[in-house]
């Protein structure tokens, strides 16, 4: 039982079944799908060197057939220096054409056929393909590439648009509005006036990567429903924009913040530092010994005589008529006394 379950694998395996035809006594293989693509794989190498380079990794390497891509793949995506699972076809048109490989601007030095080849490295027309052909091709390249110049979009001239607003069933802009924007793909591209029902604005994106794209128009914040399509140096003076109905924003009203008094916060005075007085140094003055004054009495004079011993007759504190007149006070209780006595 167990050689009949391997015997029917084998029929299987062995399948498309073969046939003899002998009437022609040939032996003939019953028609096989064909897949008409060739998958390509190889090193990447700098001319002159039979070495593969890393310096082309992370590249973009393409197959062109007549200037056209028809496959592309990255070099190094799975090993350095190497590409792999670069597959072009099916293109019937192109089966025996020439295949060109291409680094941005650089191009390989060698070449294959799209399609099956004779021994001889010929295209082989009649050939059966039967599989995806899987060929290893090295690929060497003169420099490294330069990426590839991004062309740049020619100028156009503006447009001009004139004509009148709709918003809603009103016949004019909303009152106070005077401004209006247009836009391309959300970019801003023109600006404009409104005056009440009439409208004026210039359109100028600036390049031909514009032309043919749908303007919108934008009125305090309202977009219109009328588009326009973008043409150079188009001239409209009775354009009609719709919008849809203008709704005031309703005012609201601003809370009044009380504002917040200040707290004193009282500035604590500078402790005084007492400045030392001075003290006055007691001096001792020594006081004067008085001079004592001799009174002499006799009884023929009528006269008190005074007599100083240091000053003839002025009185050592200063002299002078205050002092005399002192002097003649002290004494004149003792003259008056002199005097009785020489009366009794």
């Amino acid at each position: 039982m167990l050689k009949r379950i391997k015997l029917l694998l084998l029929l299987l395996l062995l399948s498309p079944v073969m046939f003899v035809n002998f009437s022609h006594n040939k032996i003939q293989a019953q028609d096989i799908p064909e897949l008409h693509m060739v998958i390509y794989q190889g090193d990447v190498m700098m001319s002159g060197s039979f070495a593969k380079t890393s310096s082309l990794d992370g590249l973009k390497l393409e197959a062109r057939i007549l200037g056209e891509t028809i496959g592309s793949t990255v070099i190094g995506e799975n090993l350095t220096g190497r590409f792999s699972g670069l597959e072009i076809g099916p293109r019937a048109e192109y089966e025996g054409e020439t295949v060109e490989f291409w680094i941005g601007n650089e191009k390989s030095t060698e070449s294959d056929i799209f399609g099956p080849i004779t021994p001889s490295g010929d295209y082989c027309p009649g050939c059966t393909w039967s599989l995806p052909l899987s060929r290893s091709i090295n690929l060497h390249f003169n420099s490294i590439p330069q990426p590839t110049p991004t062309p740049i979009p020619a100028s156009v001239e503006p447009s001009f648009l004139t004509g009148s607003i709709i918003f809603g069933s009103v016949l004019s802009a909303p009152t106070g509005i005077s401004d209006i924007e247009a836009f391309i793909d959300g970019e801003l591209v023109g600006k404009g006036s409104v005056n009440g029902p009439d409208f004026s604005i210039t359109i100028d994106p600036g390049n031909e990567s514009y032309l043919g794209k749908s303007v919108i128009f934008k009125i305090a914040g309202y977009e219109s429903k009328t588009k326009y399509i973008f043409a150079e140096e188009d001239f409209i003076t009775s354009f009609k924009l719709f919008f849809p109905e203008y709704i005031p924003p309703t005012a609201t009203p601003t809370p009044v913040v009380p504002t917040a008094i200040p707290t004193l916060v009282p500035t604590p005075e500078p402790t005084r530092t007492p400045t030392p007085v001075p003290q006055p140094t007691a001096t001792y003055t020594p006081t004067a010994t008085p001079t004592p004054i001799v009174i002499s009495t006799s009884s023929d004079s009528s006269g008190i005589i005074l007599e100083d011993s240091d000053s003839g007759g002025c009185n050592s504190r200063g002299g002078g008529a205050a002092s005399l007149s002192l002097i003649i006070l002290s004494a004149a209780p003792l003259y008056l006394l002199n005097r009785r006595k020489r009366k009794s």
